[in-house]
């Protein structure tokens, strides 16, 4: 299977997402966005491109965390030296750098963080936002959304959202084309009726693959592909 990106349409609505909160906001409005959707729809493959795009700083969560060990990475991200500082000169270093050269923060993960006992590192985040002006977005799953709204205060800095839905017929066309046989019209239009999911059908294309190499095919059709037993563990 080859591994090129696939632009999909939860992809371009992401990367649209973060034009508008970069480029097109004037210099005083709210900067945080959300991303949220169900797994294996393309959010952590979108924040891997999404990060070389626009020089992001990417944090994924970690139940380790707390307000100190990320600041200090946000530190270690913008080059910054923690050694022998408070918490205080850390952040407005870290501040003084955003607001000079500002970079997107991501956050992945975020699910883990919108229990009451570690809300407050959302708010450090939203902290660096209001002090520096420097976007932020967060990406969690599809329930994180509604979470949020349990905190209107925050929830309000919010100013673009984008749902990650089912990945489509014309996403799926384009992701199998990775595969290294052909996948005929019904097997792709029935991978988007039942799975749609690039995590599931990648491991469908790898399994197809073998199962193609070992009988000497170089394409294969739904009828086949039942046959085959390759769908046999995700029934």
């Amino acid at each position: 299977m080859q591994e090129a990106f696939v632009k999909t349409s939860n992809y371009t609505k992401f990367y649209e997402l973060m034009s508008t909160l970069v480029d097109d906001l004037e210099g005083n409005a709210e900067r945080m966005g959300l991303c949220f959707g169900v797994y294996g729809v393309g959010k952590t493959i979108s924040i891997s491109k999404i990060k070389d795009e626009f020089d992001a700083i990417v944090l994924r969560q970690n139940q380790t965390w707390t307000k100190s060990s990320v600041l200090k990475l946000l530190a270690r991200e913008l080059s910054i030296d923690s050694k022998s500082k408070t918490s205080s000169e850390l952040f407005n270093e870290v501040i003084d750098s955003l607001m000079i050269n500002p970079r997107p923060i991501i956050i992945d993960e975020i699910d883990g963080l919108l229990g009451a006992d570690r809300f407050n590192i959302l708010e450090f985040f939203r902290d660096i936002h209001d002090v520096s002006g420097n976007v932020i977005v967060l990406v969690g799953m599809e329930s994180c959304n509604s979470r949020l709204k349990n905190h209107p205060h925050f929830y309000s800095r919010i100013v673009e959202k984008v749902k990650f839905r089912n990945i489509g017929a014309d996403d799926i066309k384009k992701f199998v084309k990775q595969c290294e046989v052909a996948l005929e019209p019904d097997l792709i239009e029935f991978f988007g009726k039942k799975y749609p999911n690039l995590r599931r059908i990648k491991v469908f294309i790898l399994r197809i693959e073998k199962f193609c190499e070992a009988n000497g095919l170089d394409s294969m059709s739904l009828a086949t592909f039942r046959a085959s037993g390759v769908e046999k563990d995700d029934e």
